[in-house]
């Protein structure tokens, strides 16, 4: 992936192997969940808003629309095992979120294990429908990504 503006080292425990001993696939979706939180910290932290409650950036209440993941390679258990994420495009009312798993010594020279993305929505919990983008998110993320604000238009 270009962009791994979010980079983390991820755990794989025991219970997230398969009979095979490899990490089994609906565990991938969770490490895309934990690069998506780690990914909000960076935009917390950007913003200095101290911790983030249950991981949720204020007014940035979303729900997932699609998810998808393209494996490359087992993870095994000893394996160190790497994430990114980075924010490829933002609409009016979505986004969406590329995600990279990476096995090796560190991320940047390690293989590709998987690839993957999702779309998520900005949406109104109490109301039960989508809202707009907060403000403020778009130029958050793009000082995060290190990239002008336009080159995240869908």
């Amino acid at each position: 992936m270009e962009n791994s503006s979010v980079v983390r080292e991820l755990q794989v425990r025991y219970e997230d192997l398969n009979p095979n001993g490899h990490v089994s696939n609906t565990v991938y979706m969770s490490f895309f969940e934990t690069m998506r939180l780690a990914y909000f910290k960076a935009i917390a932290d950007y913003l200095d808003l101290g911790p983030l409650e249950a991981g949720e950036l204020p007014e940035v209440r979303y729900v997932l629309a699609e998810a998808t993941v393209r494996y490359k390679l087992p993870i095994f258990m000893e394996e160190p095992l790497y994430g990114t994420a980075s924010i490829r495009t933002i609409g009016k009312r979505s986004y969406v979120m590329d995600y990279e798993l990476r096995v090796g010594e560190s991320f940047e020279p390690g293989r590709s294990a998987a690839e993957g993305s999702s779309v998520q929505v900005f949406y109104d919990l109490d109301a039960g429908n989508p809202q707009p983008r907060p403000e403020w998110f778009l130029s958050a993320v793009a000082a995060v990504e290190g990239h002008p604000e336009a080159s995240f238009a869908p």
